[in-house]
């Protein structure tokens, strides 16, 4: 028994011994090949889509309006190179505005509230109008919840016109305003949009 369990581990040692050495140095050209292709990738990236990085753009944004930790109400931005800044049935989903105490809608090209807005993402950037409701006065706030595969050569501005000011995304994720429901202008489909440019 002793005898067997010195020659099992010695075939095992023998066996590591031989993996280890035959496995080194495809690994390390493996690897060195990754770094390559890596390498070469980027390099193609930067050179042969340097103009063209905005108008591939396939990624999403979240906004969320919110009121307190039961009252919220959120949108989707989608990018896609295919789709269209007009309402699409089947691309976009209109807002189906309820009974809630808060609702958001972002507004496509012709101006039609959407809950999930597919729109091409360009060179150029892009203006996307908000349409909030809020049914009691108070503080609220838009934030945004999740920024997924759109280039860091973009920049994601919220304007407030009522208040003439502006927040940028990708620094702060909230922004804190107030909502006068005798004051028409402090909510609807004027106050506030979206601009995506870039830098």
């Amino acid at each position: 028994m002793k005898l067997r369990i010195g020659a099992l581990l010695l075939s095992s040692c023998i066996l590591i011994t031989a993996c280890k050495k035959n496995g080194i140095e495809p690994a390390a050209q493996t690897t060195q090949v990754a770094q390559t292709k890596g390498a070469v990738s980027s390099i193609s990236t930067q050179v042969a889509g340097a103009d063209t990085v905005g108008d591939n753009v396939k990624g999403y944004l979240r906004l969320q309006l919110t009121k307190d930790a039961i009252n919220s109400d959120n949108i989707l931005i989608s990018f896609d190179p295919s789709a269209s800044t007009a309402y699409v049935g089947g691309e976009d989903a209109p807002t189906l505005q309820g009974f809630g105490v808060v609702s958001l809608s972002s507004l496509s090209s012709d101006g039609i509230p959407l809950a999930i807005n597919s729109t091409p993402l360009t060179n150029k950037g892009l203006k996307i109008g908000l349409k909030i409701y809020a049914r009691n006065d108070g503080i609220y706030s838009l934030d945004m919840k999740n920024i997924k595969n759109i280039p860091d050569m973009y920049d994601i501005w919220l304007i407030d016109n009522y208040r003439n000011d502006s927040l940028q995304y990708r620094t702060y994720s909230k922004y804190n305003f107030n909502v006068i429901t005798a004051d028409t202008a402090s909510f609807g489909s004027h106050r506030f949009k979206l601009v995506i440019r870039p830098k």
